[in-house]
């Protein structure tokens, strides 16, 4: 781990056990770098809360200072706004007999130490599938822009300053087939809330299953950051004492992803469970190998990450990646086929007669506004084995 990173965990861990930082630590480091870090794993606030008890930190340079408590002041405030409007939704939805059920982060950051120390990007609610319509309206009739629609298991909906709402229908699309299938009836096992008829929610344990089959989905393809690692051990301290672990680790292993979950709680609790500065000298070789895949990965994973893996989808038998492959995959980008379009381009899905004329049009369309993406992918390409 570069010093930087070795810090970014140190301090994390120092918020998530309410513990002040050792001053001496914090000496030669550069802030500006170490926010920049923070951010790109959207850890800045729970960073912060923990900075800010320091005296190195009160007394460094005002314009670093204040930019680190603008970042956490920001994410303490996007929390506040969003679960005002979640709750003025729930209530739009309780009217109009739409159950629903809030997933993930909302229901994470409640047991972070302090409010506000785990951040928020949007906000995930399930719903009754057969209401998409009536959902959609509601959030028109609030002033929200539909940023997607019926294209795939969620639609999206935003509205200045910073409200987010991911809305599904579904908890996971037909790209994670084992997933989807094993939660496409996911309303039968699900609980009804004893004060809010039209709210439910998960059991302790299917919750749990849940965000680590939701991490799995990141983390084996574009990756995901160092937040994961604090909602795994967040989640244990909360929950872990009290799960049917018997069952937790039967519905992990049908899912094939219980090493995946083993792995990352044991890394967790190293990391966090102690308030200390961890070294690599402090982790086993494959423990050290998956810390830096999540420090790489950052909050929502990298195209680098990304590309390797669906290369890899075009050869499953572990083998370094031949020449062929890697051109299957050049060509799966450049010409799309339906099934894809089904998903991203629907007028083409409905209309196969403009296939043609849609390769063409992307091609000249991501080579000029997604340039720098195409360069890194082109990158990525070349350096995957």
């Amino acid at each position: 781990m570069e010093k930087t990173s070795e810090l970014l965990i140190y301090l994390v861990g120092c918020s998530l056990q309410g513990t002040k930082p050792e001053g001496a630590l914090l000496a030669s480091i550069d802030l500006e770098a170490l926010l920049r870090l923070a951010k790109a794993h959207s850890v800045s606030a729970m960073v912060c809360m923990a900075l800010e008890q320091t005296d190195e930190f009160q007394n460094a340079a005002e314009t670093t200072r204040l930019k680190w408590l603008d970042s956490k002041n920001k994410a303490v405030r996007k929390n506040v706004l969003l679960d005002a409007e979640r709750h003025r939704l729930e209530k739009e939805f309780t009217e109009n007999g739409i159950w629903y059920m809030p997933l993930k982060g909302s229901i994470l950051k409640e047991w972070y130490p302090k409010f506000g120390m785990r951040e928020m990007a949007d906000n995930d609610i399930l719903f009754d599938a057969t209401r998409r319509q009536q959902v959609r309206d509601i959030f028109v009739n609030r002033g929200y822009s539909i940023e997607s629609y019926n294209k795939s298991n969620h639609d999206a909906y935003e509205k200045p300053p910073i409200y987010n709402f991911e809305m599904h229908v579904a908890l996971f699309d037909e790209d994670y087939s084992t997933l989807q299938k094993k939660y496409e009836n996911v309303v039968d096992r699900l609980v009804q809330d004893e004060k809010l008829p039209f709210r439910y929610h998960f059991t302790p344990e299917d919750f749990y299953v849940f965000v680590v089959a939701h991490a799995y989905k990141h983390y084996s393809h574009g990756g995901t950051g160092i937040r994961t690692l604090a909602d795994f051990y967040v989640m244990n301290r909360k929950l872990g004492k009290t799960l049917d672990w018997e069952y937790v680790e039967s519905e992990l292993k049908g899912l094939g992803i219980l090493e995946y979950e083993r792995d990352s709680r044991k890394l967790s609790q190293k990391l966090f469970g102690d308030a200390k500065t961890v070294l690599r000298s402090d982790l086993t070789e494959e423990e050290n190998q998956m810390l830096a895949y999540y420090l790489g990965a950052t909050t929502y994973g990298n195209l680098f990450n990304w590309t390797l893996h669906r290369m890899q989808e075009f050869q499953p038998d572990g083998e370094p990646l031949t020449t062929k492959t890697k051109g299957k995959y050049i060509i799966s980008r450049m010409f799309p086929n339906m099934e894809w379009c089904r998903h991203h381009a629907p007028v083409v899905y409905k209309l196969p007669v403009l296939l043609p004329f849609y390769w063409v049009w992307r091609l000249i369309y991501k080579g000029i506004t997604k340039r720098k993406k195409v360069t890194q992918e082109i990158k990525a390409i070349k350096a995957g084995k």
